[in-house]
């Protein structure tokens, strides 16, 4: 893609006091290779990762959510800075047992995989156990599930008998019968393949683009910075006073909040702030969707590592999307926020098939050459050995994932056609998640209500779809709800993590292939053993739990008892939002002044994105200032600080949750 294209935009990404890390290119033979994919990191992270699913879903039982829900994860942060802590001391102490920098970024790979798999009650996984029981124990003759729902979903995918499902959803039971194993294990096994299918199929997508994006595009990655500078002790961040006044600031901020939420009356300073009370029933103000707010430092963190253009644009079109909520209310179009004019979700959805399709055409000669080399003909790509995967495994090894995923959904009732489009859809949308993470390193991104099955029900309608489409739909709602914890982009900041020989790929590829299908029989596996003594429906689960799979039956409901068509608002949306975004690419390649990226459009409307508006703000003065009065040198010069608010803010998340679970394990 040519330099000043719309979708390629970023600030240099500085090693220590700016430079670039000391070494040899990648493709110099004579550069040692530090081989971070050792067995010793392979079997530490195959051994982390039931402690790290176990973990994640006691905190979803018990407070019904833990991380997850922005860019970079707390947990896994939190154990790469200790361990890079650790590191030092043993450096000293015991030179022999230190890892290295590749080694820890391959924990932090893992097991960033994992959690992305896990970690959120109300996405990808996270209601994966209640999802397919829930219309089984609550079927009634009151709401005649048995006959309206049951039909329409895959007795292989799901767990229907009641007296097995009794103990999940009512406690004191125990998961460890033989019924209770016999009924979960086969609809743990066919999901388990499917989600590791759906992840082999992104880790192909990734290895192809990456070569085009990481080396040619030089995309800044900015998501990276953290961890990297954190486990490879060429760049001095653990050497920087900045860095560790800034862990201290943030670490004790959280710590002192934590203590005033066990202790009301010991002070703290609230870094949150909602303004429902100010904005509900006071027209047209209540259509503001988020009117909530925080100021917690280490977000200001986040937002540093983002291109101050790219930061710029993403204010412009936060205020921008609040108007057009506030003007459809004003003007009479809309009552509600969520739904109804402007369909916010589906022109952002639009948006971001429209980064894809553009991303498709300028990278359409790369495409070309990737294919070429697939076939054994003449291709300008001599080399693939250092990628993750050869062009021709990742091109012929996604079309397999993609066949096996077309049977699985078309197996269970999707109709054909459906899938035809519902699977395009899907992987476009976790690719152009991929290059917003890339491009953007946006601190938080959902696309709620924008992934296929709202596209497809706005376009066609419960009518056109057929029943036991929408029961499909259903069943995958935890894996296509808001994408905030997506591990896709997880994976391509590893493979760009991999560079200056700290980790070879294709042994990476091989472990992250792996660990997706295993994550989800941990996954399973903890909810039950976690679920048949509590109960989920009882009142010593969180009730987020039971709320995260309650509306999925009560809207397939509603869909089989009264089938609609076309939405034709929403439909119009999603061109509008197409339009708008290739408008603004135009904009920006054709004119050099244009400030407005393309990519910010479509990010900004989400709960996440929104309420760091003040962060977002502050930030941007800062590095304006910076930059002006200081340069590059001044910019690099507070990194650490910045990275530090981060690092410091998300560790002591992490440490509050420990914390609290040991406080309160027994609730």
């Amino acid at each position: 893609m040519m330099e000043g294209s719309p979708l390629n935009s970023g600030e240099p990404q500085p090693g220590r006091s700016g430079r670039r890390v000391p070494g040899r290119s990648a493709a110099d033979p004579r550069r040692r290779q530090i081989r971070g994919v050792t067995a010793r990191a392979l079997l530490l992270g195959f051994l982390l990762t039931p402690l790290n699913v176990y973990f994640l879903t006691d905190f979803l039982w018990t407070r019904g959510a833990f991380t997850g829900y922005y860019s970079l994860f707390s947990n896994t942060v939190g154990f790469l800075f200790l361990l890079a802590v650790l590191n030092r001391a043993l450096k000293r102490w015991r030179p022999s047992w230190t890892f290295s920098a590749g080694e820890m970024l391959t924990l932090y790979s893992m097991l960033g995989i994992s959690t992305g798999l896990t970690a959120v009650v109300w996405d990808v996984g996270g209601a994966l156990a209640g999802t397919i029981s829930y219309p089984f124990f609550f079927a009634n003759p009151s709401n005649g599930w048995e006959h309206i729902l049951w039909p329409n979903l895959p007795d292989w995918l799901t767990v229907r008998e009641y007296n097995v499902l009794e103990g999940f959803y009512s406690g004191n039971s125990t998961a460890y019968k033989w019924s209770v194993v016999r009924a979960w294990a086969g609809p743990t096994l066919w999901w388990a393949v499917f989600v590791g299918a759906v992840m082999w199929v992104v880790l192909c997508m990734n290895s192809i683009v990456r070569r085009r994006w990481a080396d040619e595009e030089k995309l800044p990655f900015p998501l990276v910075m953290l961890p990297l500078q954190l486990a490879d002790e060429r760049y001095g961040l653990l050497r920087s006073k900045l860095f560790w006044i800034a862990v201290a600031g943030t670490f004790a901020l959280q710590i002192l909040n934590l203590v005033n939420s066990l202790l009301p009356s010991v002070p703290g300073i609230p870094l949150y702030f909602q303004f429902f009370q100010y904005t509900a029933n006071r027209r047209p103000w209540d259509m503001i969707p988020f009117p909530v707010a925080t100021v917690e430092p280490w977000i200001c963190g986040m937002v540093y590592l983002i291109p101050v253009d790219l930061v710029f644009s993403m204010i412009v079109f936060d205020v921008l999307w609040n108007a057009e909520f506030v003007m459809a209310g004003w003007l009479g179009w809309s009552t509600n926020p969520l739904s109804g004019l402007p369909f916010g979700q589906h022109q952002c959805a639009g948006g971001f098939l429209a980064i894809v399709a553009v991303l498709i055409w300028l990278d359409r000669r790369y495409l070309v050459q990737v294919f070429r080399k697939t076939l054994g003909l003449s291709s300008s790509l001599t080399r693939d050995s250092e990628e993750a995967l050869s062009y021709r495994t990742a091109v012929l090894g996604g079309l397999g994932g993609v066949s096996f995923v077309w049977w699985f959904l078309q197996h269970g009732g999707m109709k054909a056609w459906v899938v035809a489009v519902f699977v395009p859809l899907y992987f476009a949308m976790v690719l152009a998640l991929s290059r917003l993470r890339a491009q953007l390193g946006a601190p938080a991104h959902t696309m709620e209500q924008m992934m296929p099955q709202h596209m497809l029900t706005a376009l066609f309608g419960p009518r056109v779809l057929g029943s036991r489409t929408m029961g499909m739909f259903y069943l995958l709602g935890p894996y296509t709800q808001q994408q905030d914890n997506n591990p896709g982009p997880v994976q391509l900041e590893a493979l760009k993590m991999a560079e200056e020989g700290r980790m070879e790929r294709r042994r990476l590829a091989v472990a992250m292939a792996i660990i997706a299908p295993l994550t989800i029989i941990f996954f399973i596996w903890a909810n039950l053993h976690i679920g048949y003594p509590i109960g989920m429906s009882t009142g010593e689960a969180d009730g987020a739990m039971i709320s995260a799979v309650r509306y999925g039956p009560l809207d397939m409901d509603a869909a089989l008892r009264y089938p609609t068509g076309r939405n034709n608002g929403a439909s119009i949306a999603m061109g509008v939002g197409f339009v708008v975004t290739l408008l603004l690419m135009f904009l920006k390649l054709r004119f050099v002044w244009w400030p407005l990226h393309p990519v910010a459009f479509p990010t900004v409307v989400g709960w996440m994105t929104m309420e760091m508006f003040i962060p977002m703000v502050v930030v941007w003065i800062a590095k304006v200032l910076l930059l002006r009065y200081g340069g590059l040198r001044a910019h690099r010069r507070a990194m650490p600080f910045f990275l530090g608010l981060a690092a410091g803010g998300l560790a002591a998340g992490g440490l509050n949750s420990i914390i609290l679970r040991l406080l309160f394990r027994h609730q």
